[in-house]
């Protein structure tokens, strides 16, 4: 029997440093709800900009940290504060819809089995350059591509639980330095408890962040090699159930996407292999130049079904830039696998 869920339970916690140039849209868009929440907990991870004026002029409440910790702790420290038996955590840089705490009550109340809510970005962003446009529509069609109601994704740019099952996992784990898979881990968390995350593909935010290529690579390069190292910290239950997800268990990562940065790593080191060669005046494996540029054909077709609804989005004049974008991508994940892989093995275990 499902347990009615209101607004009045649901507290807002948003974990925000130097958000000066994205919050008022963040907070308008809350304040323009269908259902306003019980309670809306602005986490001020000690910023040096107008974050806490803005907040403040907002008539948010306020939550100040001592020292800056990184999203994790100020997530951790929002929750302690919120009343509402769900909390729904939101990056400062996200517009939410008019009826997102709608929505989710409503996803609450379809099921009393629903331990989270796990929203989308829009295939639709802001920032109107190829390298912002890439990363956001990467992120959405990972998840708009699942077809189940489930999955065990938990990304924090718009996502809620309930305050019992964030407690009962113990929150966000602080170890993790930087912001990069402290979510992830507490999404596989509650599915592998038994819990359920309700994948609530019309609920859709649009994110307003924008990217350089210097800051999409380091971004990329810093969650691959978190990823890795979190892999490692567990083999069997993250490494090959969630990351290399050969059956497919309801991750926003996928076995194509894997195979991908495998082809590009090797058609890069066998390009370094045969031009070693030729500085050295060795003959070494001859059919490598017509073999790298096959393994780079084969890993772009490992995301037809990407460029495909890429292409159905923004027409055909995305693709090239696309192309290009995910090459570089894969090619960064992969190294990013490697560094964190060997800084796993060196003791750096976070």
């Amino acid at each position: 029997m499902s347990i009615l869920r209101t607004a009045k339970e649901i507290s807002v916690v948003i974990p925000a440093y130097n958000a000066e140039t994205t919050l008022d849209r963040c907070l308008g868009s809350l304040k323009k709800q269908t259902l306003n929440p019980f309670q809306i907990i602005l986490v001020d991870d000690c910023s040096t900009d107008r974050t806490a004026s803005i907040a403040s002029e907002a008539g948010i409440e306020i939550l100040p940290m001592s020292r800056r910790g990184g999203p994790a702790i100020a997530r951790n420290a929002g929750a302690e504060r919120a009343l509402g038996d769900i909390i729904v955590f939101l990056d400062a840089d996200v517009i939410i819809p008019s009826d997102l705490i709608e929505g989710i009550i409503d996803c609450f109340n379809s099921d009393s089995s629903i331990a989270a809510v796990q929203t989308l970005y829009s295939p639709f962003c802001p920032a109107e350059d190829m390298v912002s446009r890439y990363q956001n529509f990467y992120y959405y069609h990972a998840l708009a591509r699942t077809k189940e109601s489930f999955t065990a994704t938990f990304a924090t740019w718009c996502s809620a639980i309930l305050r019992n099952t964030f407690f009962e996992i113990g929150g966000f784990n602080t170890s993790i330095p930087e912001p990069t898979v402290e979510d992830e881990e507490l999404g596989y968390e509650i599915v592998d408890r038994g819990g359920k995350i309700a994948l609530a593909s019309d609920i859709q935010v649009t994110h307003l962040a924008s990217y350089t290529i210097s800051q999409f690579s380091n971004r990329r390069l810093r969650m691959a090699r978190a990823q890795a190292k979190s892999g490692w910290r567990s083999i069997r239950e993250r490494l090959l159930k969630r990351y290399i997800n050969l059956r497919e268990t309801g991750t926003h990562h996928s076995r194509w996407v894997v195979l991908s940065i495998l082809l590009v790593l090797g058609a890069g080191f066998g390009m370094i292999v045969f031009l070693a060669g030729i500085v050295f005046g060795l003959s070494l494996l001859p059919w490598l130049p017509v073999a790298a540029p096959a393994a780079i054909i084969l890993s772009l077709l490992c995301h037809f079904n990407f460029f495909r609804s890429a292409v159905s989005h923004f027409g055909m004049r995305i693709l090239p830039g696309f192309i290009l974008l995910c090459l570089l991508d894969m090619a960064i994940l992969g190294w990013g696998v490697i560094t964190g892989t060997l800084l796993f093995l060196s003791g750096k275990h976070y």
